[in-house]
């Protein structure tokens, strides 16, 4: 038998925190399960996913004094319907509270036992009525702590944002952080123009638009069908891509017949973005260390028809100057290192990262962000660009790595003319050191930084 919404929305979660994987890995262990719900009951099952994880310290605070039993302590499919309950009732208008409370009730007693369901069921009447009257922290004897229950962050990240921001712009960031986002994706020119496939897709979507920045993109809401299974899809008419990471790929200005080095390919994003930037002419070589990410890179590259490209599953901190080829022995003309991070500048998309991520994972992603930096540094060619960009606007994985980068390599300087790779950005996006930096509250966008390094003849 095939869960409903709240059931697949349980498992989706449980099975994510107890074998502490990405909500991705487990959207795409259950995948199969939410493609036999209805659109609507899908609709409804990632509402609830990703609703309750935004919301999960406020969740918890509101929970707490109708608890005898730290949240700690609970089993985690009886915190989680608790959650995944209030979150309907608080969050969801046209959810009636008996039918939240109810079904959580009767999932926790088929998962975890009727004296599960009992302790759940006290706990949701008792919340259900009266979790309206349960105060916040004082702003101004713990702003920290307010901000931390009220915008759902971490105590850590709120403790640290308000240090980096002020207590008032942090505010505005997790409002937008705990906002849907919109649905953004890049057109392949190679086969097809924005207009053309805006005219394509809007009957299939709401409130579509053309991106303010990238000259290729479009947003919008509610597709009738899950994005993978739409024609144009299909047919490599556009790739899944948020604004800021299309931005990226054209701060690195790629032209046709450059040899690239795209170091931290990934899934293929921006390589594929800067192969249509160069009109498939020239030559691209995409490395990763994972042989799962290559293989989902060669799918794009033959849904999207690019010739250009060649996938390596190697890492790049073990290679050296040779490792390309005869060909390539004086370096390529641009290097693109989209490192890895924290991805605290995609919150937005991704809420599970507020709750997996430590003030630790900054500092060692940062380490691995100034190694990958120097070795991607030496197959540059004298005069050519390195570009190193983050999903982070931390400055510890952002100014920083540069900052200690070019202590080490003073053969590379910044960039102070990264502003006039495209008139399409006003100067709100750079810093006054030359970087570019977007935040999820000012820009409608992801969190990005990027910087753009010239290599000295």
């Amino acid at each position: 038998m095939i869960p409903d919404s709240r059931h697949m929305a349980l498992t989706i979660l449980v099975y994510s925190e107890t074998n502490k994987v990405v909500l991705d890995e487990s959207l795409l262990k259950f995948s199969q399960n939410l493609g036999k719900l209805s659109k609507k009951d899908r609709a409804l099952a990632n509402s609830i996913i990703f609703g309750t994880l935004r919301f999960k310290a406020k969740l918890d605070w509101i929970i707490t004094p109708f608890s005898n039993k730290k949240i700690k302590e609970l089993d985690a499919i009886v915190i989680w319907a608790i959650r995944i309950a209030l979150f309907q009732i608080m969050f969801m208008d046209k959810i009636p509270v008996s039918a939240a409370v109810n079904t959580a009730v009767n999932i926790v007693k088929a998962e975890a036992g009727k004296g599960a369901a009992n302790f759940s069921n006290a706990v949701l009447r008792k919340v259900s009525k009266q979790y309206s009257k349960v105060k916040l922290p004082d702003k101004i004897k713990d702003p920290a702590l307010f901000l931390s229950v009220d915008k759902s962050l971490p105590l850590w990240l709120a403790k640290k944002w308000i240090k980096q921001y002020g207590f008032e712009e942090c505010l505005k960031i997790g409002d937008a952080i705990n906002s849907v986002p919109l649905i953004t994706i890049r057109t392949n020119t190679l086969k097809t123009d924005r207009e053309s496939l805006f005219k394509e897709i809007e009957n299939d979507v709401k409130n579509a638009c053309f991106t303010k920045y990238a000259k290729d993109g479009i947003s919008f809401t509610n597709p009738s069908q899950p994005i993978h299974e739409s024609i144009s899809f299909k047919k490599g008419l556009f790739q899944v891509q948020d604004e800021a990471a299309q931005i990226t790929t054209i701060l690195l200005d790629p032209k046709p017949f450059d040899t690239i080095l795209d170091a931290c390919a990934g899934n293929g994003g921006k390589t594929a973005h800067t192969a249509q930037l160069m009109l498939n002419k020239g030559r691209i070589v995409a490395t990763d260390t994972s042989g799962k990410r290559i293989a989902n890179l060669e799918k794009e590259i033959k849904r999207l028809s690019l010739t250009i490209v060649e996938t390596k599953q190697i890492n790049i901190l073990k290679l050296d100057n040779k490792s390309f080829g005869q060909d390539l022995d004086k370096g390529f003309d641009k290097v693109l290192v989209d490192a890895p991070c924290t991805g605290l500048g995609v919150l937005k998309r991704n809420p599970d990262g507020k709750w997996n991520k430590t003030p630790k994972d900054i500092k060692r992603l940062a380490a691995k962000q100034k190694r990958l930096l120097s070795s991607a540094a030496q197959f540059v060619k004298p005069g050519g660009i390195l570009l190193f960009s983050v999903c982070s606007s931390e400055l510890e994985e952002n100014e920083y790595v540069i900052q200690d980068f070019l202590k080490l390599n003073n053969e590379f300087k910044i960039d102070k003319n990264l502003k006039n790779q495209t008139s399409l950005l006003d100067s709100s996006f750079f810093t006054d050191q030359g970087f570019f930096k977007s935040f999820p509250h000012a820009l409608f966008m992801d969190g990005f930084f990027v910087a753009r390094l010239i290599k000295k003849k």
